[in-house]
C-alpha cells in the first residue's frame, strides 16, 4: 500500500474541488450543473475505490506470500501439509483465487462485521465496478481507506 496515502489526498484534493463547483452551481440554482457535478463525483469516487483496491489487493497478495512462506519453511508436518504445493514465487500464487488468497491471511469465521467479511464486501464492490456496473450513490473513498487499514492490521503472515 505503498501509494495509498498519496492516492487518497490527491482524491480529497479532487473531491474538495468538485464540491466547490458544486457549491458555486447550487449558489447559482443551475440545477443541470449541479447534478454533471454529482455524476462527476459518483464516477470520481468509483475510479479513485478501484485504484485504491488495486494497492490493497498487492497488500493481501504480499501477506499470502509471507503466510506460504512461513508455512512452508516449518520443520513440523503438521504446520507445513497444505502448504508445500503452494509456490509464494508463482506470479499468480499458483491459481489462488482472491478469495482463497483472503482465507489463508484473515479468519473467516468472525462473523458479518469481521474484517474477513468486510474485504469480501469490497471485494464484490471492487468486482461490479470493474465490471461495468456502476454504483448509484457515493462511495466514501477515505473512510473505505481507513476500513483497509484497520483490515491490514488483522492480516496474518
Amino acid at each position: 500500500m505503498t501509494s495509498l496515502q498519496q492516492i487518497v489526498s490527491l482524491y480529497e484534493e479532487m473531491d474538495a474541488r468538485f464540491n466547490a463547483e458544486r457549491d458555486a452551481a447550487m449558489a447559482t440554482a443551475d440545477e443541470d450543473a449541479v447534478q454533471r457535478i454529482e455524476r462527476h463525483q459518483l464516477l470520481n469516487d468509483q475510479a479513485y475505490f478501484v485504484l485504491c483496491w488495486g494497492q490493497f489487493e498487492t497488500e493481501i497478495d504480499e501477506a499470502c506470500r509471507a503466510a506460504i512462506r512461513k508455512r512452508r519453511e516449518s520443520k513440523s508436518w503438521e504446520e507445513r501439509r497444505g502448504f508445500d504445493f503452494y509456490n509464494p514465487d508463482d506470479k499468480r500464487l499458483s491459481g489462488l483465487t482472491f478469495d482463497r488468497r483472503v482465507v489463508i491471511v484473515l479468519d473467516r469465521l468472525g462473523g458479518p462485521g469481521s474484517q474477513y467479511a468486510r474485504m469480501m464486501s469490497y471485494y464484490e464492490m471492487r468486482n461490479r465496478i470493474a465490471h461495468g456496473n456502476l454504483a448509484a450513490t457515493r462511495i466514501l473513498v477515505s473512510a473505505v481507506v481507513a476500513d483497509f487499514y484497520d483490515i491490514q492490521g488483522a492480516l496474518a503472515r
